[in-house]
């Protein structure tokens, strides 16, 4: 079975394309960063009052040596992904939350303990493959370091490829050679960065270093833009995915001057401004719109698609959270999506985060994949099944029905399939409930994946150098 999500038609495709490049030559981009502008006007591109105007010569040479797909390694073998069009996607969880929905119902900051109970999570999820490390932002008092210590726990406490951090070249190298070390792996990639334009039609310079560490270290990028049309972005839909496009692209041109044939997943959460809350809405339908032509300007580009998620604008699990997440993640997943950050957990808008909307997430996914499998082969034996059914007055006690039915129908993990009466004689609890029964469960079964001790002393050294003790408390 294939869902497909389309918001711009052949032609749109193209006019897009060609605005962009207007857009790109006529206004260009903001380059916050001395040493990129100097990078750029070295390789002939037009540097005017700190904007780089790009040539479309410029961008199609960007476009020709970055690769469709690339492969990235992780401890456990067993786990490499590759990511690009053909391949299941990379799934992840919520990130950049600093606020937490704790079981009683309360919200408050992300502790370090919130942060390990994520990565138990992620290493013991039937549906997300990789790790990222900026998860959560826990309360620390030294921030940068924070960082560090994320990224050793998410390297210990998982086996899963990673998502490290990019905020500037020193925490950037770090989280290349923290990978690896973790992965014994070499010369090839090990860790992807996630880096964000400034809307509008800016790129500032902890971001661009970040692009020029990993481009120089041979390490895939996630470059995009998270713009809220009307404010950071025109109030126009078809605006607001030229200027999305923009921002990447120029992320992209960077990135290959630094380094030809780096990877380069194109990525957007563009969404709108909403006039009477005053913030971003990615509960609104304007985001699949967004995020559905932006894949569509992917593909035609041949790059990795990153958007989409579980995403609302509700604040606890209750029908809006059901509604806009099981959408977004349909629509996204519908969408092509190669790498989807902020899968699971995520609540207000990439406000907050909880670890029953987790699970709730993880079934919304789980259901789409069965989707995706769609009806299967001709049963052969169809005919015979009807005789038997026939003779039987019935199907229930047939040897292919109590043989296959584990395999044909899905049985969900949380949620109750029961009468009202049986539901109501046995427990009352209803579905939150047992979303964090499934929290609690998985907590509990989580068993560390073993590091070797070489590997150990070698990430302890390279936290040493930048002054963090892995066993800081706050």
């Amino acid at each position: 079975m294939r869902l497909t999500v389309e918001a711009l038609s052949v032609a749109d495709i193209e006019r897009v394309h060609e605005t962009t490049l207007d857009v790109l030559a006529d206004l260009g981009v903001a380059i916050k960063s001395s040493s990129a502008l100097e990078l750029m006007r070295a390789r002939g591109i037009k540097v005017e009052n700190g904007r780089a105007h790009l040539s479309a010569k410029d961008v199609e040479s960007a476009l020709a040596s970055t690769p469709s797909e690339f492969t990235i390694r992780s401890r456990n073998p067993e786990r490499t992904l590759t990511i690009g069009p053909g391949h299941p996607p990379a799934l992840l969880s919520c990130s950049g939350v600093p606020i937490i929905l704790a079981e009683d119902g309360r919200q408050r900051q992300v502790t370090f303990d919130d942060y390990k109970d994520m990565l138990r999570l992620t290493h013991t999820s039937p549906v997300i493959n990789m790790a990222n490390s900026g998860a959560l932002y826990p309360t620390w008092p030294d921030a940068e370091r924070a960082l560090y210590l994320q990224l050793w726990h998410t390297l210990t406490m998982t086996d899963k490829p990673l998502v490290g951090q990019s905020e500037g070249p020193e925490l950037s190298k770090a989280s290349v050679d923290m990978a690896r070390a973790a992965t014994g792996v070499s010369g090839q990639p090990v860790i992807t960065a996630i880096c964000n334009s400034l809307s509008p039609l800016a790129w500032d310079e902890r971001m661009l270093e970040g692009i020029r560490v990993f481009a120089e270290e041979g390490q895939p990028i996630n470059v995009s833009c998270c713009s809220m049309s009307g404010a950071t972005a025109p109030v126009q839909l078809f605006g607001a995915i030229v200027q999305a496009n923009a921002e990447v692209l120029a992320g992209l041109v960077y990135a290959q001057l630094v380094s030809p044939g780096t990877p380069v997943i194109y990525g957007t959460t563009s969404s709108i401004m909403d006039m009477g809350a005053m913030g971003l809405a990615l509960g609104a339908p304007e985001y699949t719109l967004i995020s559905a032509g932006c894949a569509q300007m992917a593909a035609r580009y041949k790059l990795p698609y990153r958007g989409g998620g579980g995403l609302t604008d509700a604040k606890v699990i209750d029908g809006q959270a059901g509604a806009e997440s099981t959408w977004n993640l349909l629509f996204s997943l519908s969408e092509g999506v190669h790498f989807m950050l902020q899968s699971v957990g995520v609540l207000e808008s990439f406000m907050s985060a909880s670890f029953d909307k987790w699970i709730a997430d993880e079934e919304v996914i789980m259901k789409h994949n069965r989707l995706s499998r769609g009806l299967g082969p001709w049963p052969e034996d169809l005919m015979a099944t009807f005789a038997e059914g026939v003779e039987s007055s019935g199907y229930l006690k047939l040897k292919s029905t109590l043989k296959k039915f584990r395999t044909e129908f899905y049985r969900p993990v949380v949620g109750d399939r029961r009468s009202f009466e049986a539901w109501s004689g046995h427990d009352r609890h209803g579905f939150g409930h047992d979303c964090w029964d499934r929290v609690h469960k998985r907590l509990e079964s989580y068993q560390p994946p073993e590091l070797p001790k070489e590997a150990t002393s070698e990430l302890k050294a390279i936290l040493a150098r930048a002054g963090v003790d892995p066993g800081s408390k706050p």
